[in-house]
């Protein structure tokens, strides 16, 4: 008889099996090269807490290597941490047409934090600087094959989705400062629904497929405050992320007038509004997704998730769950 553990164990396996459209080798022999950036180290801990971990593995992807993590800022140690190189990821992890296809992996996806890359204090012109050491990275630099942005970010509306986490590849970008002297924008692509490079039958095909939404949803862990009644992802080929930069407080204005002018401008399902996922979009011209960790409702952080452990970190764990699940996906869409 399987002990609680095992059965677990078994049960996630069986979840996570690929599907046939997984199964196919991509139609070049190069290996992809997949980036996930995160803006905060809080959100990056999480992300690597939930691919590390042995319990929780998915069996088309390799095992973390050359893993460099945790990584403290020097500031907050004593003695002071060693130092670390800032121009590397924190783990690459290979990623499997299947799980028994172990010895060609079809993508590399290399593990970022903007944290680790500089001092940004929230600067988005500085992030975007921080940014091109993730390009120079490989020798010669080369632009990545696919991009995945992953931070913490609110979901509009009352009802709360706390703990959850949101997919989607459109990006609405509006600048809350009105054009404010030493703004960051990018050019030509304001104020407009920017779309993904990403086929839509990716975000189809995961909302679709129930067994892998119940394997994310059992392994997500629920935060302190106001949890959402179902731990869930929330996936759909229509989502957009908006991203309000240059915002002056209060940011609840803010954010809530940048939703409005995306609704406005077509988007018609807004289920992430986080600054840096716009900026990262900006980086790189490649099939794209944003992941989102919600750890509270849009206007709602103080009260909910502001320098609140037991929220922010289930939170950014839940979408690097979700992340771990949907990547083959992501990877065997984009190879086609």
């Amino acid at each position: 008889m399987l002990n609680r553990r095992a059965f677990l164990a078994t049960a996630g396996v069986t979840l996570i099996s690929a599907p046939t459209t997984l199964r196919a080798q991509t139609t070049s022999s190069k290996k992809l090269r997949i980036v996930v950036v995160a803006n905060r180290n809080h959100e990056a801990d999480g992300l690597m807490a939930a691919l590390c971990n042995q319990m929780a593995h998915n069996p088309n992807l390799s095992a973390p290597y050359n893993v460099d993590w945790p990584r403290w800022l020097r500031v907050q140690t004593n003695p002071p941490t060693p130092a670390r190189d800032p121009g590397t990821p924190r783990c690459l992890i290979d990623v499997f047409a299947s799980a028994s296809a172990t010895a060609a992996p079809t993508a590399t996806m290399e593990i970022w934090c903007i944290d680790d890359l500089a001092v940004t204090a929230g600067d988005s012109g500085k992030k975007v600087t921080a940014m091109k050491q993730i390009t120079n990275y490989t020798k010669p630099a080369s632009d990545p094959d696919g991009v995945i942005a992953f931070g913490t970010g609110g979901y509009p509306g009352d009802v709360s989705n706390d703990g959850c986490s949101t997919i989607g590849g459109t990006i609405f970008i509006h600048d809350a400062s009105n054009g404010a002297p030493g703004s960051w924008s990018w050019p030509g692509h304001m104020d407009s629904l920017i779309p993904s490079k990403t086929p839509t039958s990716f975000f189809s095909s995961v909302a679709a497929d129930q067994k892998t939404l119940d394997a994310i949803s059992l392994e997500m862990i629920k935060p302190k405050n106001n949890p959402a009644n179902i731990l869930q992802l929330i996936i759909a080929p229509d989502a957009v992320a908006v991203s309000s930069v240059n915002e002056p407080p209060p940011y609840c204005d803010a954010d809530k007038n940048s939703i409005a002018k995306a609704q406005q401008a077509g988007a018609p399902n807004v289920t992430s509004v986080e600054t840096t996922h716009g900026v990262i979009r900006s980086m790189w011209d490649a099939p794209f997704m944003y992941v989102t960790a919600v750890p509270n409702r849009v206007c709602y952080f103080d009260q909910e998730a502001r320098n609140v452990y037991a929220q922010e970190f289930p939170s950014s764990h839940n979408a690097g769950v979700a992340l771990k699940y949907v990547i083959p996906y992501f990877v065997s869409a984009i190879a086609q």
